[in-house]
């Protein structure tokens, strides 16, 4: 230790300014909806998600061309009181953070420019819901500085960006075959992993949550990832599909020994 500041080693110091260097999107603007669902006719969505873009002749980057709408209550009727839907509306991640830095949360300046930024969240869902604001019950607006403050992304961005076809440092021994744009769950420290949406599979909560899944595979051998995806292919039969079969059963002796990593043999550490 040098004064309050520690030294770290020359590999995890490497490690560490790499990934303190990563490309992120722009911020993001959100709108949260409830409305009066009485008379209203959504039998012609097949898909509860939908992608708005204003002009095709404008970049995609642009959060007042492209923007995403989402209604989960079509799919899940314990979302909201029978008669009433639920809708997530938000923008690309090209929000320009830098008007907003400008303005106080709460001013009158500020409630404006939500107003105006927001107009095209409202435009993409009357696409589908023409009426949608005359049938609105509540609705809040979230400006990228909520986003930042709310869910602790600097800048309020929309996560970390990376080109088609090019990978991230630290993805992994087959990123110069094929290329992952996120980095992997492993760290220079033994036994240390990570997970969230800036590593593999990437941004979203479903992605999130993934990472978090393949670290526990990642600490586990292979031999409990074949009888947990087993014994989920027999609880519904729209999982028939997970059970490894035979297959597995070949794959497994093949790696067996070389799962989990040496530094993650959890069961191993446990037992000593």
């Amino acid at each position: 230790m040098i004064g309050t500041k520690q030294e770290l080693p020359n590999e995890v110091q490497e490690w560490k300014d790499q990934l303190g260097k990563l490309p992120r999107h722009g911020a993001i603007m959100h709108l949260f909806i409830a409305i009066d669902a009485e008379g209203l006719d959504l039998s012609h969505i097949e898909d509860p998600a939908h992608l708005v873009i204003q002009d095709w002749g404008r970049s995609m980057q642009d959060s007042q061309n492209l923007c995403s709408f989402f209604i989960p209550s079509i799919l899940d009727k314990s979302l909201c009181p029978e008669g009433k839907h639920v809708i997530h509306v938000y923008s690309s991640g090209g929000e320009p953070y830098e008007p907003w830095e400008k303005l106080q949360p709460g001013s009158e300046e500020y409630e404006e420019y939500k107003k105006e930024r927001a107009e095209v969240l409202w435009k993409a869902v009357e696409r589908c819901i023409p009426d949608v604001r005359d049938r609105v019950e509540f609705s809040i607006i979230g400006s990228p500085l909520a986003h930042e403050a709310f869910l602790r992304r600097d800048r309020g961005t929309y996560g970390m960006a990376w080109a088609a076809g090019t990978g991230a440092p630290q993805s992994g021994l087959l990123s110069s075959v094929l290329p992952f744009p996120f980095p992997n769950l492993k760290t220079p420290i033994d036994g240390l992993l990570r997970c969230g949406d800036s590593c593999f599979p990437g941004i979203g909560t479903p992605s999130a949550a993934a990472s978090g899944a393949i670290c526990a595979n990642t600490m586990n051998p292979v031999g409990k990832h074949l009888d947990l995806l087993e014994e989920a292919s027999k609880r519904d039969p729209l999982y028939k599909f997970l059970n490894p079969g035979i297959m597995g059963r070949v794959y497994q002796p093949l790696v067996e020994g070389m799962t989990p990593s040496t530094e993650l043999k959890v069961e191993q550490t446990q037992n000593a």
